[in-house]
């Protein structure tokens, strides 16, 4: 590993009187700002925080008279320098970035016409959740509604195998999605207010890639689908507080995670978050769900997770890519690096090449506000031996790749959203 800060593990209570503002990402249009999407609407990774969904961003313009800016620092990434892997990209539209290992890097529309997938859709839908699936990703577009709540959309598996992606298709309609332990498999719900304008009583199923229902139809009862854990479903009421509800009986059991916590993300076997109420250096909670005890590691100083950035555990759910977000003594975002988290170690470090800036962009339709952080999501590649980091400012996106030593290398800055993106999955799934 690169000499990089490295962070040791803590334990010890947290004054509440020292309460955290978790920034929000915000999209600026011409008339108002608009939140950038993530499917979860509250306290979650793929969402901001507060009983109101974010709304979607809106469409990029062309920006011909703006200067693509570099948002990752590093070396340029060479061909041979990262496995060959295709990269699924989720904006106003989805899109394919192919990085080849001998070739240069190609970038495709897998949706033409993305926000028009099953008409009508709402104004303006967009990619709002990019799951990594056997054989290939499922994709939820959906736009929102009455009082700002996400639309019923549509679920679409994009199969992808060794000559590329597949034909899209949909596989069911809901506005919350989550992969099931199996990796084969979603969860999906059509969630009620106050998480959706769904109906009444949040019907939620199990659905396979070929649209097929492999659960019956369970009710949710206003509450919104966070993940799905080998321990059942993980799932908030509108008090904010979590349980993992079995989806047979529907009996509900206690998390143990307070309400109103941060989810800094989640894998089959683990959750990890942060307090609501946290001194200014605050630690990542990882509890795990199969009854191990829960990790604690001691977040940089001034760093706060946003639940607009994406992170991710690594196929073994031993390690978590993690961006957070800097400030100064006043609050102000100055910046993003991206960590792993080593839960064996218990430690957490720096991945090279930072910090990530605050958008410097003019307030241009689609770009992020200036003195706002860009989005940034993380990604391990599918066999877990790098990571992939995504960048946008609204207006342009960047790719890096990280082997785990040595310099993050980075491809050229391309113009386009990019606030959601996975790699999909190897293999077909089990019949």
């Amino acid at each position: 590993m690169p000499d990089e800060p490295v962070f040791d593990v803590i334990s010890g209570g947290r004054d509440p009187d020292h309460r955290r503002a978790v920034p929000w990402r915000l999209l600026a249009g011409v008339a108002a700002a608009v939140l950038i999407a993530g499917g979860i609407a509250f306290h979650l990774i793929s969402g901001p925080s507060g009983p109101v969904p974010p709304r979607k961003p809106q469409a990029s313009p062309s920006p011909v008279a703006v200067a693509a800016p570099s948002m990752l620092h590093g070396t340029p990434l060479q061909p041979g320098g990262a496995p060959g892997t295709l990269l699924f990209l989720g904006g106003d539209e989805l899109r394919l970035l192919n990085v080849r290992e001998q070739a240069p890097t190609s970038l495709t529309s897998v949706l033409p016409d993305a926000g028009d997938a099953r008409n009508p859709l709402g104004p303006d839908p967009a990619v709002q959740q990019i799951l990594s699936v056997a054989g290939g990703v499922v994709v939820l577009i959906y736009s929102h509604g009455s009082a700002g709540l996400p639309d019923i959309g549509d679920v679409l598996f994009v199969p992808v195998d060794t000559s590329g992606a597949g034909p899209a298709r949909i596989i069911a309609r809901a506005n919350y999605m989550a992969l099931a332990p199996d990796h084969r498999d979603v969860w999906v719900e059509q969630a009620g207010p106050p998480w959706g304008n769904g109906p009444a009583g949040s019907p939620a199923w199990l659905a396979g890639e070929d649209g097929r229902r492999l659960s019956g139809v369970r009710r949710l009862n206003n509450q919104a689908l966070v993940a799905a854990t080998v321990r059942g479903l993980l799932v908030q009421g509108p008090d904010q507080k979590l349980a993992l509800m079995d989806p047979v009986n529907g009996r509900a059991e206690r998390t143990g995670i307070p309400a109103n916590a941060i989810i800094a993300g989640t894998d089959a076997d683990h959750v990890a978050w942060q307090a609501a109420a946290c001194p200014l250096d605050c630690a990542l909670h990882v509890t795990d769900l199969r009854g191990g005890p829960t990790t604690q590691i001691a977040l940089p100083p001034h760093a706060v997770i946003d639940s607009g950035d994406t992170s991710g555990f690594d196929p073994a759910g031993q390690r978590l890519a993690l961006p957070l977000d800097i400030t100064d003594h006043q609050g102000a975002i100055t910046g993003t690096y991206v960590y792993v988290a080593d839960l064996s170690a218990r430690k957490l470090i720096r991945v090279p090449g930072g910090p990530i800036p605050v958008a410097t962009l003019p307030a241009v339709l689609g770009a992020l506000p200036a003195g706002s952080s860009d989005v940034v999501c993380a990604r391990w590649s599918v066999d877990g031996s790098g990571l992939w980091i995504v960048a946008t400012d609204g207006l342009y996106f960047q790719v890096g790749y990280w082997t785990g030593h040595g310099p993050l290398r980075v491809l050229q800055p391309q113009a386009g959203l990019a606030y959601k993106f996975d790699v999909p999955g190897t293999g077909r799934p089990a019949a």
